[in-house]
């Protein structure tokens, strides 16, 4: 918003902190010349502000004519920085950061999160939400996506969603449309010296709020009796979406569902469900490395509340063995809470704590981190107080060789950040192969994940044969499947998609690289599109989709019934029984190539025909649009069909554990029926047998390895080609391996 205060230029000192960052890039993008200064700039936040073309340079290198009346300081700079002396010769209005941010928002539709903790996250919560449902407001958070989002967005929205500090009493300044508050515990300590006037802040900005205002129930008494009930949304109230994501912890949904709050006092209409990927915060639940062995947290907890509720999130969703590095932040905050926080430090099963982030403080007597340690000592003797980082770095690095799975937690607002990256650089060297491996999936990783070195793939198949997979791995979610096949791509690293495993035989050696296999809930959507379409997650069983279908009252997919595979699977092999094929039935499917890249494509430009699908030959199926022939049939009508088809499968098929038919039919002809005409029926060898009731079927009947049924696939084919002159092709894939160099 620019006025007649408002100048050419503006000048932020601190420009690379959590609230300025995002300040300078909305500013910029309204039309303002920015310039900025920091002593302590990140390479991410230098990144940013290149991006943005943010001009960073101390006040007194600007010259007089550049126009400087406004200068912006962060809360971190005081009366004494050389900067704040230079603008106020210069006679230039110098704003607290808040300051600056309420005039500038004032012209617009303001939804406003306030509290002691969470703000952040709630902040990148609401602009997530709001995205989803197609409206993209201006936004500033206090701190950095971990992916290349802005932190700050300004547009011609008529909304804004905001952050306000009460660290420094700017949060006086705001009026807000809507306000959020999350929580008020007793904080910033040098500012408010009484609970009383830390309390008072919020009370009186709810006073200002001028439509609704959205509490927690533990609010309730503290604040609710202060406002016109008429204007209160309670969070733990009302008619809320689920929300499905990857952020651990009750925390985290209560600031899901303030914000869910939020938009139904606003009206905005959304699902009855919400199944979200949120764009991840620095420093908030981040995971910096994921090995099957250590996860490498960081979070920003330095507050008693943030802290505990960090550690019971991480109980939920990570239960484990868990060190904590902590590092206090302010010396006023540890002089007041430090028993608090020691109560909260004792219940991790080790502490490291490192001294005290002053953030321009000075030391005050009984503040600093080693009377936190006296108090934690009390505690618990599970705990150090920690002077040498380097050997901090050593210490933990021999804490994770003792093979056990770890979690390492890095909490605090200060350096802990710099530590964790540190730390989790170290890992990445001591491992060559999968470091960066792990490095890489850390920051999107999720609880849902599974990762195991050297998993057993035998129980994984149809055949029950094979050995292990050098490294396995079941993504939680799109982004993790993404980053894991990106990494490999760049690093010459095999990945091997696994479906069912109902068309492989493993190799006795196992599969050198990475294993994929969809298997969790994020895989196996069934959602209808309308009268007839539907989309189907790629990791649902083919067993599932005809359930569904069936109970949807579609009809088409009863011949699919007893496919042992998933349907991304079945897509690849377009696998088919009694006359169909699945891709009989396929609109679109979206697949991600072995390089990372995601790719929709029509039914009809996709290269398809007996048993193959070109374009997935290396690829992985994620979701696929099916077409039904009919709707609206009565369940039982077509569960009726689905048992003839049983039937029909149990009377031609062997029961015994099997990889399907494991030649492709010759043209003109069956393998079934030639390998009887044959005479080989029964032929045994080893644990593998060629099935009496399908001759295309080997069967394990107990004991069998897959030398055992790779000697019998030979075996045949040299039947066939020198008695009946016949090349039999294999249909089942030899898994991670070529058969070329098996057949004889």
């Amino acid at each position: 918003m620019k006025d007649e205060i408002a100048v050419t230029r503006i000048h932020l000192i601190g420009i690379g902190g959590s609230g300025m960052l995002p300040l300078a890039i909305i500013l910029k993008q309204d039309g303002y010349v920015v310039s900025g200064e920091d002593d302590k700039l990140c390479h991410k936040a230098q990144d940013i502000l290149d991006r943005h073309e943010i001009d960073i340079s101390s006040l007194r290198s600007l010259q007089s004519s550049d126009s400087i009346k406004t200068v912006v300081r962060s809360s971190a700079i005081g009366d004494q920085h050389p900067s704040v002396i230079e603008a106020t010769k210069r006679g230039c209005r110098i704003l607290a950061r808040g300051e600056q941010l309420a005039e500038f928002v004032n012209d617009k539709r303001v939804i406003a999160i306030a509290g002691s903790h969470g703000k952040t996250s709630t902040c990148g919560i609401l602009v997530d939400l709001l995205e989803s449902l197609g409206v993209y407001p201006c936004y500033l958070i206090g701190g950095l996506f971990s992916d290349a989002k802005d932190p700050g967005r300004w547009n011609e929205s008529e909304w804004a969603v905001i952050e306000i500090d009460e660290s420094d009493g700017t949060i006086e300044a705001f009026a807000p449309d809507v306000t959020i508050i999350l929580n008020v515990d007793h904080d910033h300590h040098a500012y408010y010296s009484r609970y009383e006037d830390y309390l008072a802040s919020f009370q009186r900005l709810l006073s200002r709020t001028k439509y609704k205002t959205v509490l927690t129930g533990e609010l309730r008494e503290l604040l609710g009796s202060k406002v016109d009930a008429k204007k209160i949304v309670w969070a733990d109230e009302g008619n809320l979406p689920e929300i499905e994501s990857d952020q651990i912890g009750a925390y985290s949904r209560q600031n899901q569902r303030s914000a869910l709050a939020a938009l139904a006092a606003l009206e905005f209409p959304f699902p009855g469900s919400f199944r979200m990927e949120f764009t991840p915060i620095d420093r908030r639940q981040a995971i910096l490395y994921a090995s099957t062995e250590v996860l490498v947290f960081e979070d920003y907890a330095h507050h008693p509340v943030e802290v505990r509720a960090f550690r019971e999130g991480l109980k939920e969703a990570y239960p484990g063995k868990t060190v904590v590095i902590f590092q206090p932040h302010r010396y006023s905050r540890t002089f007041t809470l430090k028993s608090e926080l020691a109560d909260e430090l004792s219940t991790f099963d080790y502490v490291y704590l490192i001294d005290v982030y002053s953030a321009s403080e000075s030391m005050i007597e009984g503040g600093t981190g080693r009377d936190l340690f006296k108090c934690l000592f009390d505690r618990t003797k599970y705990c150090q107080y920690v002077d040498n980082r380097e050997e901090l770095l050593n210490t933990l690095s021999e804490e994770v060789r003792d093979g056990e799975k770890i979690n390492i937690v890095f909490l605090g607002a200060g350096e802990t950040n710099i530590l964790a990256n540190e730390f989790a650089e170290n890992l990445k060297a001591g491992d060559l192969r999968w470091g960066g491996f792990f490095e890489a999936l850390g920051p999107v990783a999720s609880p849902s994940t599974v990762l195991r070195r050297n998993e057993p793939l035998r129980k994984k198949t149809t055949l029950r044969v094979g050995g292990a997979a050098e490294m396995y791995l079941e993504p939680g979610s799109e982004k993790e499947l993404l980053a894991a096949l990106k990494y490999c791509s760049e690093n010459r690293i095999r990945a091997f998609p696994l479906g069912r495993g109902s068309n492989l035989i493993v190799p006795e050696d196992g599969v050198k690289g990475l294993v994929i296999r969809l298997t969790g809930p994020n895989w196996k959507g069934f959602q209808r599109i309308d009268d007839k379409s539907i989309r189907v997650g790629a990791g649902l069983r083919i067993k599932e989709l005809c359930s569904l279908a069936c109970r949807h009252g579609l009809e088409g997919f009863e011949f699919l019934e007893g496919i042992p595979g998933s349907v991304g699977g079945s897509l690849r092999m377009n696998a088919g029984a009694m006359g169909g094929w699945i891709f009989d039935l396929v609109s679109s499917v979206r697949f991600v190539k072995l390089d990372g890249s995601i790719v929709d494509a029509k039914a009809e430009d996709l290269k398809v025909g007996y048993r193959h699908c070109r374009e997935l030959e290396n690829s992985i199926a994620i979701e696929v649009v099916m077409q039904s022939k009919a709707s609206g049939h009565k369940e039982a009508d077509l569960r009726l069909a689905i048992d003839v088809y049983q039937s029909k499968r149990k009377e031609s098929q062997p029961r015994e554990p099997s990889a399907g038919c494991i030649f492709k039919n010759p043209e003109g002809d069956s393998a079934g029926r030639l390998i009887e005409d044959l005479g080989l029926k029964g032929t045994a060898i080893g644990g593998a047998e060629i099935s009496q009731v399908h001759g295309n079927f080997i069967i394990n009947r107990g004991g069998a390895s897959s030398e055992d049924v790779i000697e019998l696939v030979n075996l045949v084919r040299r039947e066939a080609k020198e008695k009946r002159r016949v090349v039999l092709e294999p249909e089942a894939i030899l898994y991670g391996n070529d058969w070329s160099e098996f057949l004889l």
